[in-house]
């Protein structure tokens, strides 16, 4: 049996889908990379964007008939769909408005539920939610919904419960064996035969150190699709980046929803510092509030951690930071600037920025502006303010700033950034850096720096994909560089 997985989301997604392959791989399931000979098409979404959830639409119509496809990952987690069926009159149960996010599997040998349309709305349980995984209809009314059209939709599970899919698959009819014991926590999965890279060349591995979060920043949909906060051990995270590292990986990027804060970041940092066959070593997502000293003072001293710190501020605004819940003001942001910038080493900055957030005033967008032109960001990740049902924000403040103003803001917005950053590539120019090799098309290469920065050149001679090279910057033009080998 074939199977193959369609990545629809985040660097989290990747790290997810290697443990569904090494979990079915274990199952005696073969994967391929050519979807049209798969038996089996597993979606594995993501719902922090509307944009994220609606290409799983278009990518349905184009599954064969006679494929059966699975879905998981964060569109189907969140407990925003388990609200009604199609009889309005007839409420799901309260147990089963949870999302089934909220608790781990306590059991290596729990129930498995997967009711029919009828019955859910009947189903009442005392069971211990600890003790029991639920799919498909039990899991959530979106499946009712999609499976009236589209027949061959077979399975809906969450993440969370990959380790279960020998259980779940035995469940719904497969003739599953196994070679290992059932593991309780998708986490605990080490994935040593699968890379987790979303780049082309193989050679980057994201490493989840942590799952889900606790922030509840007022437009954020996460902690309702993956869940409150969850650490990884430490012992376990260096374990799954030897792993990689034994398997030809040279640049590891340590995920989580805040990276920065399991209680042992920096511990993490150091020791996979010291694991032989690294080159590069990066995170994301940090939180300003959560950074120590110490952290930034190996962003100065250790060469392999890379000079690019991503920090989302959202905004330059205390008004609206607020309402978002942040946590910071912009003055504080400002102070987080200060201290990267004082490093003896030359670290570049990226960020995201919403625009358009609910009664945010031209004063409000113009304190924005100006934090953008502090901070002199390399890069900013924007987008336009739009509601996720269930939120906070969706909750409670109203969506009241036109199309017209938000699409006027982002426009203003990334015209600065490309200012800034033909003025910050610029001043690249004759320095020499580190690039992986990401693609080659024709005679063009494509790369990035150590510095997080797109890299490109027209040459006969071509480096091999996902070879770290030395290059010396040619010119500088607003989010790329050109380059020469060294």
């Amino acid at each position: 049996m074939k199977f193959h997985i369609i990545i629809l989301g985040c660097q989290m997604n990747y790290a997810d889908s290697a443990r569904i392959k090494s979990v079915l791989t274990n199952c005696w399931f073969s994967y391929t990379e050519n979807e049209q000979e798969a038996d089996i098409i597993i979606f594995d979404t993501c719902s922090v964007r509307q944009k994220s959830e609606d290409k799983i639409t278009g990518k349905l119509k184009e599954i064969k008939p006679n494929q059966k496809v699975w879905i998981t990952g964060c569109m189907i987690q969140h407990n925003l769909r388990n609200q009604k069926l199609k009889d309005e009159n007839k409420k799901v149960p309260e147990l089963l408005k949870k999302g089934n996010f909220l608790w781990a599997i306590q059991t290596k040998a729990p129930e498995i539920i997967w009711l029919t349309s009828d019955e859910i709305n009947t189903f009442n349980t005392q069971d211990s939610t600890s003790k029991t995984v639920w799919i498909n209809h039990a899991f959530n009314p979106l499946f009712h919904k999609l499976t009236q059209k589209r027949s061959n939709i077979e399975l809906f599970f969450r993440i969370d419960d990959t380790g279960f899919l020998p259980l779940i698959l035995n469940k719904i009819g497969y003739k599953v064996k196994y070679d290992e014991e059932i593991i309780n926590e998708y986490i605990n999965i080490i994935p040593e035969w699968f890379n987790t890279s979303m780049n082309n060349h193989n050679k980057t591995a994201y490493i989840p150190i942590s799952t889900g979060c606790n922030q509840f920043c007022s437009y954020c949909i996460v902690p309702y699709a993956r869940g409150l906060e969850k650490h990884l051990p430490i012992e376990q995270i260096v374990q799954e980046a030897k792993q990689h590292l034994l398997h030809g990986v040279k640049e590891i990027v340590l995920l989580g929803q805040i990276v920065n804060k399991h209680p042992q970041f920096v511990e993490i940092l150091k020791e996979i510092l010291k694991l032989e066959g690294l080159e590069r070593l990066r995170y994301t997502s940090p939180y300003p509030n959560f950074y120590t000293p110490e952290v930034l003072a190996l962003h100065q001293s250790e060469p392999k951690l890379c000079p690019h710190i991503h920090i989302p501020f959202q905004s330059g605004s205390d008004a609206v930071l607020k309402a978002m819940y942040r946590g910071y003001t912009a003055n504080q942001a400002k102070t987080f600037i200060n201290n990267i910038r004082s490093l003896k080493r030359s670290i570049s900055i990226t960020t995201d920025i919403i625009v358009g957030f609910p009664d945010e005033t031209e004063e409000d967008f113009l304190q924005t502006l100006d934090l953008v032109r502090y901070g002199k960001f390399d890069m900013i990740y924007i987008g336009i303010y739009s509601p996720r049902p269930g939120t906070l924000a969706h909750k409670n403040l109203k969506d009241n700033i036109d199309r017209k103003t938000k699409r006027d803001r982002r426009n203003r917005l990334n015209d600065l950034l490309k200012d800034l950053s033909t003025q910050n590539n610029s001043e690249e120019i004759g320095q020499t850096r580190t690039m992986i090799v990401d693609q080659i098309n024709e005679d063009w290469i494509y790369g990035y720096t150590d510095n997080m920065k797109q890299i490109i050149i027209k040459s006969d001679t071509q480096p091999a994909i996902g070879s770290i090279i030395n290059i010396k910057v040619t010119d500088g033009i607003p989010f790329k560089l050109y380059w020469e080998i060294a």
